[in-house]
């Protein structure tokens, strides 16, 4: 039983052992995996707390990046606005450069005709009843021949010239622009005394008294002036500023060196004028020019020893016309060149042939114009003629006025001495009527002096007159020179003539200028 109960202890004991081995054991399984789950959730609070810090700094250096990113797109804003800036400063500056040159003349840097149009429109938008303003309208006289015979820059010169000349005589009331070429133009505000307007004229007038210095040489210009004035003359710009050219161009028409106000009858000269330009142009087409031809006669022996070729319009409406009434209108435009070489190889054609009738000992005089004489190709032009038609030349006379001859008197020797070395004979035609000089008399290689028909007019009846005239011959043949005497239309004149031995006569006296059929019959009656 002891054994037994023993053994039931020692059962027991051992039960409890191993309940409590397996209670620990347990316990340490337990208190591992507690240990190991703390461990776990400590591994993940790290690892969680180490992808925060890691986020926190990723964020912290997208931060920096876009910081940085902005203050990078700063300092380029920055500098996109300093060169916006320096451009817009730039663009302003061209614009005013811009707007400077379109309304700007660029060689007298004055307002130009745009400028100028559009302070005109202003001042007619506001123009009170009782308001009174002129457009005056300045053009140059002869300014082609200056660029001509010197050159663009020399007339460049002059204008510059002459725009500081005319700065001077403006006042606050002005306002002064080159509308192009050789033109300018006034506007003058606030006219209460038309005496001081005329004043204002007068000064402008003034300062062309005075030589300008081209080349190293004096040159005395003209001005031609019109004057427009509204409301009267014009209430728009367009309508004052046209009445003041016409204006202007009326009084080149009389003569230039003046000026004229504009009135109702001069638009309709104008409109006159540029029909009979038209008409000129289709006259030259359809061959409605003519050459008629007035004998020369030499008072030695009181025969023809030539003819002068003068140009007749035959006009389907209005007849024969002089060229008095059509000249003028060719000279403005330009047409007197084409029709100066018509009539040049005309007469020169004429001549070849009564040369080849018998009739070899006949001249011909041919006037030459100023645009003419003035043209770059004038004396190739004669040349060509020369050639062409087989003339002697020697039997051609140019006549040039004295004005021409004047107007540049190194250039006119020139032209001349070119032209005589081909065996042409030059005459100074209209002499006494200009500047009549010995010494540029002496320097002209010219061969004949014509006497202006003025001279002659009162000669019977004038002692004054007789004297001019028989000096101005003696003057010639002491200077070796042949003198023509023209207009000759009485007995007595021609009597004073060969008594003061004069060479040569024209006029109606012996004949007036006659087509060519009725030329040939005079030379046939001479023998």
């Amino acid at each position: 039983m002891q054994n037994n109960k023993i053994e039931l202890e020692t059962l027991a004991d051992g039960r409890k052992a191993y309940i409590v081995d397996w209670v620990i054991g347990n316990l340490i399984i337990l208190a591992a995996l507690v240990l190991i789950i703390l461990l776990v959730i400590l591994l993940i609070n790290i690892k969680r707390k180490t992808k925060e810090k890691q986020a926190i700094l990723l964020e912290k250096q997208k931060l920096n990046d876009n910081y940085a990113e902005l203050e990078a797109a700063y300092e380029e804003s920055s500098t996109a606005q300093n060169e916006l800036s320096i451009k817009f400063e730039d663009l302003k500056r061209s614009k005013e450069k811009i707007q400077k040159l379109a309304y700007s003349d660029y060689l007298t840097e004055l307002p130009n005709r745009l400028a100028f149009t559009e302070m005109l429109d202003n001042v007619m938008l506001t123009l009170r009843n009782e308001e009174v303003v002129a457009v005056m309208s300045i053009n140059i006289d002869n300014f082609k021949t200056i660029n001509d015979t010197l050159g663009h820059s020399y007339g460049d010169e002059l204008l510059i010239d002459i725009t500081h000349r005319l700065k001077q005589v403006m006042d606050d009331n002005d306002y002064f622009a080159r509308s192009g070429g050789d033109e300018f133009v006034v506007l003058s505000q606030n006219l209460t005394d038309i005496g001081e307007y005329e004043a204002k004229i007068k000064k402008i007038q003034k300062i062309f008294d005075y030589p300008f210095v081209l080349s190293m040489k004096e040159y005395f210009i003209t001005i031609s002036i019109g004057i427009a004035m509204a409301p009267k003359d014009g209430k728009t710009t367009q309508v004052l500023i046209k009445n003041a050219d016409s204006a202007m161009y009326a009084a080149k028409a009389s003569g230039k060196k003046t000026y004229i106000y504009f009135n109702d009858s001069i638009n309709e000269k104008l409109m006159n004028k540029i029909q009979i330009q038209s008409e000129i142009r289709k006259a030259m087409e359809n061959k409605e020019f003519i050459v008629y031809y007035q004998p020369q006669i030499d008072l030695t022996i009181d025969g023809i020893i030539g003819f002068e070729a003068l140009i007749r319009w035959n006009h389907p409406e209005r007849g024969m016309l002089l060229p008095v009434e059509f000249i003028p209108f060719t000279e403005e435009t330009g047409l007197i060149v084409p029709i100066g070489t018509w009539v040049l190889k005309n007469a020169c054609q004429q001549l070849k042939q009564w040369e080849e009738e018998g009739y070899d000992d006949l001249v011909m005089a041919v006037n030459i114009s100023a645009r003419q004489f003035k043209d770059l190709e004038f004396v190739n032009m004669v040349r060509e003629t020369i050639l062409e038609t087989g003339i002697n030349p020697e039997r051609l006379e140019l006549e040039i006025t004295e004005a021409i001859a004047l107007q540049d008197t190194d250039y006119s020797i020139a032209i001349i001495q070119k032209l005589k070395e081909l065996g042409v004979v030059f005459s100074l035609d209209d002499f006494g009527t200009d500047y009549s000089s010995v010494n540029y008399l002496r320097k002209l290689p010219v061969t004949n002096l014509k006497i202006d028909k003025s001279f002659l007019d009162t000669v019977p009846d004038n002692p004054s007159d007789q004297s001019i005239v028989q000096t101005v011959i003696s003057l010639a043949h002491t200077l070796e020179l042949k003198v023509i005497a023209e207009g000759v239309e009485k007995p007595e004149q021609a009597l004073f003539l060969k008594n003061v031995k004069c060479d040569k006569a024209q006029g109606f006296f012996y004949s007036e200028p006659v087509p060519v059929h009725l030329a040939e019959q005079l030379i046939k009656n001479r023998s």
